[in-house]
């Protein structure tokens, strides 16, 4: 039971890195078709509606996440797994508020394809800062 908090990362963690592996390699790359296809006013409709329902389930999962981030650190009294997990988790929280927040914004305004292929380029670094983010708490966990 003691490590039942660095579990709880790990799935939430997991969870989210997973999400954004589908979004990077799915949901990304067919924003640009879908505006092509569509036109710009359908693919408005379409990006409202996407960025509606993925704040619906990222959003709760990334408070679970920087809770657990924080209880964890205070719990583990400032260790190196909690420092770099912290540090992960506040990198994404940055990443996706400071870049991907209005790079969507842009998109909204634009509806352009070409800003669409973009936004697969600048999900890379919240990808990676995610999988991570899983890597660290799943090796914590194995070092007991």
């Amino acid at each position: 039971m003691q490590n039942l908090p660095l579990i709880a990362q790990v799935a939430v963690s997991g969870a989210l890195a997973g999400l954004c592996w589908t979004v990077q390699l799915a949901v990304y790359p067919c924003f640009g078709h879908i505006g092509r296809a569509a036109g710009p006013d359908e693919f408005r409709r379409y990006h409202t509606a996407y960025t509606r329902a993925m704040g619906s389930v990222a959003g709760p999962l990334m408070v679970a996440e920087l809770g657990l981030s924080i209880g964890l650190l205070a719990v583990a009294r400032v260790s190196a797994w909690g420092v770099a997990g912290l540090v992960l988790t506040l990198a994404t929280w940055v990443w996706t508020f400071a870049v991907m927040v209005p790079r969507h914004a842009r998109l909204q305004a634009t509806a352009d394809a070409a800003e669409a292929d973009r936004l697969t380029g600048w999900n890379w670094p919240r990808t990676a800062l995610w999988t991570a983010r899983v890597l660290l708490a799943t090796v914590a966990v194995a070092a007991g």
